[in-house]
């Protein structure tokens, strides 16, 4: 089990949310999206997100950016890595094989893959 000793980037976390932190994490392999996360801490979504992207950049976990298209809003067309930024365009949807010019046309969400259990100190 690895240990996150949170270094004052997250210091809105009470001790409770560190607890619910690690007992959440205690198995490996999972994957958490930030709203997810937000619900699980009673926290807003930014803040989950920070939390998130704070565990991706000391190496616990790898963040995608999740692509939406219209064609189907509900299912992910696509995933980058977190940090590479948005999609070029024009970008084919896999779905519909839709050549996408606007990314109006475009959502975006984040997960988070965790292949190891996590303890927050």
């Amino acid at each position: 089990m690895a240990s996150f000793i949170q270094k004052g980037h997250l210091e809105f976390l009470s001790e409770n949310q560190k607890a619910k932190l690690s007992k959440h994490f205690m198995t490996a392999s999972i994957t958490l999206m930030p709203h997810e996360l937000a619900v699980l801490l009673g926290i807003e979504y930014p803040h989950a997100l920070a939390v998130l992207a704070e565990l991706e950049a000391e190496g616990v976990c790898e963040m995608k950016l999740l692509i939406y298209h219209n064609c189907e809003p509900e299912v992910p067309a696509g995933a980058i890595p977190f940090g590479i930024g948005f999609p070029d365009l024009p970008w084919i949807c896999p779905h519909c094989e839709q050549s996408v010019e606007n990314e109006d046309e475009l959502s975006f969400d984040f997960i988070a893959y965790f292949n190891q259990a996590i303890e927050f100190v």
